[in-house]
């Protein structure tokens, strides 16, 4: 190795040339053999396995034709909903609407978790080399699960639905009018509990049955009708005006290992 860093370059030039024209003829003996090989493994198919192999190889020839007959169309489609976008864009300039926002989803893993009496929040391992912000939305397959509180450079902190300081609009499923959630914490077994104002006098619990609490669209942070949790009973609130109530969340809001983060992306 010391003799090797001792000569010349003009030397390990001449050297690794000639080491490469040693080595080509070899290299393309190898990769003859290999084709040779390759030959007369065909030859030695059986008339049936010939048969099967042409069958295959004209399956395969109708599958790249309706390929192609397919991007056709599908570049039709794609045509057709710029052309869309267009004039929705247009529509909103001309009725002076505010921008029009997308929400990118972006998978994380959940790298940590944090249960006290007061907060309750989760680590994931993705942050701003992943473009989050805080306040993005975060969901899972169990419905919405919270929001971005702060973020790092590869990590980012999510403050759950069951986190005291969590608030955002909500509305009873079937009924648009918004209602107000909040973080109520955990109890002692482990269950998880929202609480939910500004209910409207005229909503009642059906007979043996629940109100579901949904996401809203009004914040701009979550898409409309997510489920959050289920309400079994309704109380008046302190001013007689709305009413009040207590939301179960689902359990396995403590065991979640995945979940999606909802960036707004403003056209």
């Amino acid at each position: 190795m010391v003799a090797w860093l001792l000569i010349p370059a003009g030397w390990k030039i001449v050297f690794k040339s000639a080491f490469d024209e040693f080595h080509a003829p070899i290299w393309e003996a190898s990769s003859r053999i290999r084709d040779l090989s390759h030959y007369w493994g065909h030859i030695s198919d059986s008339k049936n396995t010939l048969i099967e192999k042409g069958r295959d190889h004209q399956r395969i020839l109708s599958d790249i034709y309706l390929q192609g007959n397919r991007k056709e169309y599908l570049q039709r489609e794609i045509e057709a909903l710029r052309n869309l976008k267009i004039e929705i864009r247009d529509l909103e300039k001309s009725l002076d609407l505010p921008p029009a926002f997308e929400l990118s989803p972006e998978l994380a893993r959940v790298t940590h978790r944090t249960f006290s009496g007061w907060s309750q929040n989760l680590q994931i391992n993705k942050g701003e080399n992943f473009k989050i912000k805080q306040g993005a939305g975060v969901i899972s397959a169990i419905g919405l699960i919270g929001k971005i509180e702060k973020v790092s450079s590869r990590s980012s902190t999510v403050q759950l639905l069951t986190n005291q300081q969590f608030r955002v609009v909500t509305h009873i499923k079937g009924d648009d009018r918004p209602v107000t959630y909040r973080g109520a914490g955990i109890s002692h077994g482990r269950q998880n509990f929202g609480f939910i104002t500004d209910i409207p006098q005229d909503v009642f619990v059906p007979k043996d049955g629940f109100l579901e609490i949904v996401s809203s669209s009004l914040g701009g942070t979550f898409p409309q009708g997510l489920k959050i949790g289920r309400v079994n009973q309704l109380e008046p609130s302190v001013n007689g005006l709305f009413q009040s109530a207590q939301v179960i969340l689902s359990t396995k809001l403590n065991t979640i290992q995945e979940v999606t983060v909802l960036s707004n992306s403003y056209e």
